[in-house]
């Protein structure tokens, strides 16, 4: 089978797995619940989502979802509802943890507690954002647009064997993986150099079987006549797999436009834990949240 170019193919994909097992924290908003009930009735996952059940169950009756379908843990508060869903996946009773209703800032604290939360000592965390967007022929892979706002080179060596990680779970074999700056030419800011590094690293197979350039723009990294136009004869032509951004500013707007502006799907989850952290905003639809759950279940 060849890689997947739309995000239903992840969970379709997912059918064909043993069924894993999600916390949901906080899990007290209409979209939230709406996705976890379509992610159960679809043999994505089992649930177990953490909150008030009053507020759930309310929420619920008001958006036309199903309780039965899942298991509710009464918790009241936004951070016990973390801490408890985060116990469930540390403790291995979930497979998985899905972020509701939490601000981002707590639902991060509760995977990065030292003494309990889903971080290896040593470890790196990293977001990793797969889009669908109109009349594109490709999935795009993003990393890291939500968690590390300013990488070093060496947290880009990690974000990118994260990355490419999860590209292989999407069947992109041999990823070809952008390091993305202002321009093709190697320049004095630090991104530029840093993206000629890793490019090199690409080169030396250090990532594994990859085809990486950098540095590169935007536009020569996804369209193909961009390179034609500034004559750039780089290996890659405008069919860029993963884009590795320079930093969390220009990561988190490509996100926010490509979402908005250009009528994008996105699925987004945390990795680098223990087990898949999913992470998308709190405005998200319904349809990014399932495909996320799906995303987070393929890679669990």
């Amino acid at each position: 089978m060849g890689p997947m170019t739309h995000l239903s193919d992840i969970p379709a994909a997912v059918k064909g797995l043993p069924r894993k097992r999600m916390a949901v924290a906080y899990g007290e908003d209409a979209h939230t619940l709406q996705a976890v009930q379509r992610a159960v009735r679809e043999d994505i996952v089992d649930a177990i989502v953490v909150g008030s059940a009053a507020k759930i169950a309310e929420v619920a009756a008001a958006s036309d979802v199903d309780t039965s379908l899942f298991e509710i843990m009464d918790v009241q508060g936004e951070l016990p509802s973390i801490k408890a869903a985060v116990k469930l996946v540390r403790d291995g009773s979930a497979h998985m943890l899905m972020k509701g209703l939490a601000h981002t800032d707590n639902y991060m604290r509760g995977i990065l507690d030292k003494e309990n939360g889903l971080l290896p000592e040593g470890g790196l965390l990293s977001h990793v954002a797969v889009f669908e967007a109109p009349n594109y022929p490709r999935l795009i892979i993003m990393s890291d647009v939500a968690v590390v706002p300013l990488p070093s080179l060496q947290d880009k060596v990690r974000i990118t064997k994260l990355t490419v990680g999860v590209a292989r779970s999407l069947r992109i074999d041999v990823p070809k993986v952008a390091f993305l700056s202002a321009s093709e030419s190697v320049l004095k800011f630090a991104s530029s150099q840093e993206a000629a590094v890793l490019a090199g690293m690409a080169v030396r197979k250090q990532f594994g079987a990859i085809i990486g350039e950098g540095p590169i723009s935007i536009d020569c990294a996804l369209f193909p006549d961009a390179c034609q136009i500034k004559g750039f004869t780089g290996r890659i032509q405008g069919d860029a797999d993963v884009i590795i951004v320079p930093n969390i500013e220009s990561g988190n707007v490509f996100y926010k436009v490509l979402c908005r502006f250009g009528g994008g799907d996105v699925a987004a989850m945390v990795t680098g834990t223990t087990a898949p952290c999913i992470l998308t905003s709190r405005g998200d639809s319904e349809d990014s949240k399932f495909y996320s759950i799906a995303l987070g279940a393929l890679n669990a």
